[in-house]
C-alpha cells in the first residue's frame, strides 16, 4: 500500500529533529539538478539585464517559484 504524501510527511514531521534534517538534506540532494553550462559572465549578464527591467517597471516582477521555473526551462 503506497503512502499518501499526508502521511509520509505528518510522519516525518515526528522524527527527531537531526533525523529530519537528514531526511530534508537526502531529499534536496536527489532533487538537484545543476544549472546549465553558463559562464560566470554570462550569468551575471543575464543577472544584469532582469536587473535593469525590474528597475524600469516594478510589473515586471515575477514570483520565486516563476523565476525557479524559468531557470529549469532555462537548463533543458
Amino acid at each position: 500500500m503506497a503512502a499518501t504524501l499526508d502521511q509520509v510527511y505528518s510522519s516525518a514531521c515526528k522524527l527527531p529533529l537531526p533525523d529530519l534534517g537528514a531526511l530534508v538534506s537526502q531529499l534536496l540532494g536527489e532533487l538537484s539538478q545543476p544549472l546549465a553550462d553558463f559562464s560566470d559572465a554570462e550569468l551575471e549578464a543575464i543577472a544584469d539585464a532582469r536587473e535593469a527591467e525590474m528597475d524600469s517597471d516594478s510589473a515586471l516582477t515575477i514570483s520565486h517559484e516563476d523565476m525557479l521555473a524559468f531557470i529549469q526551462s532555462r537548463s533543458r
